[in-house]
């Protein structure tokens, strides 16, 4: 079976491209920084003729760095989801779309979000075995830091070097951590049960506050780092809750993620004290 994964060199997209080989298909990937834009509707095509299923895991990301070119955001977030499925309508092929659970006013989530409303629309009348993931709080080896802020590996790489923790507003936000293999199997199993139709989410439903991860994240680094409060980023509510609700992976797809917290940090702390400097972007 070949597989097309699009943005298949980033964070997710990478986890899901070794889930996938690890069952023995045939992973390829269309991504930009191969120069590949989900624009080029010629060039997209093309990739996708001969593929078995397509996992979308494109786009621009960042909710209060999105605003620096907002129409671009837009631009790739929801014209190249349509080029996508428009894609997918051509040659017949099912398609994954990883989106986002949160609800918040800036490019990113707005963008993500009708994202999902093409699919459910493609889906509905135009034929489109699609399905949709609403990802929560991924994190694990390998992920990107600096220019967009990541919560998960911006503290860590602060911790590892004793910096103070910056937190926006009183950290008292909720967020739904969930290892990114657990998140990969979740879009695979999709696929192979052939769950079509659906929009379901991509995480624990564990709610913890963000001050509380800086915390953990300072335990298990051994770290001398403070916690710093400094007032809120546009785009991001004070008193923001992003949780899952993990109910449906478990009734379709039999599933509910495995890997524990604590476990995860980890072995993610561990990753980033080798390799953090390397995937600083």
């Amino acid at each position: 079976m070949r597989s097309l994964i699009t943005g298949g060199k980033g964070f997710i997209g990478s986890h899901l491209a070794q889930a996938l080989r690890e069952r023995g298909h045939d992973v390829a990937t269309y991504d930009l920084i191969d120069g590949q834009d989900v624009l080029d509707v010629e060039d997209l095509d093309a990739a996708v003729c001969g593929a078995d299923v397509l996992f979308d895991c494109a786009g621009v990301l960042g909710s209060a760095e999105t605003f620096a070119d907002v129409r671009r955001a837009l631009e790739i977030n929801i014209f190249g989801t349509l080029a996508t499925l428009g894609a997918c309508r051509t040659w017949g092929i099912p398609m994954i779309y990883l989106s986002l659970k949160n609800r918040w006013h800036n490019p990113y989530m707005l963008s993500k979000r009708a994202g999902t409303e093409l699919c459910e629309m493609y889906s509905e009348y135009q034929g489109v075995q699609v399905s949709v993931v609403c990802g929560l709080n991924a994190y694990g080896p390998g992920q990107h830091w600096g220019a967009v802020r990541k919560v998960v590996p911006t503290f860590i790489m602060r911790a590892l070097h004793d910096e103070p923790l910056t937190i926006y507003g009183d950290g008292r936000q909720i967020v739904d951590l969930i290892h990114v293999r657990d998140l990969a199997e979740i879009m695979v199993r999709l696929w192979e049960r052939d769950c079509w139709g659906v929009v379901i989410d991509g995480g624990t439903g564990v709610p913890l506050q963000v001050v509380a991860l800086a915390r953990l994240i300072i335990e298990l680094a051994n770290s001398n780092s403070v916690i710093e409060h400094v007032p809120m980023r546009i785009g991001e509510p004070e008193r923001a809750v992003a949780l899952a609700d993990p109910s449906g992976a478990l009734m379709l797809l039999d599933f509910y993620p495995t890997i524990d917290l604590r476990e995860g940090l980890v072995e993610t702390i561990g990753w980033y004290r080798l390799h953090g400097q390397a995937v600083r972007r």
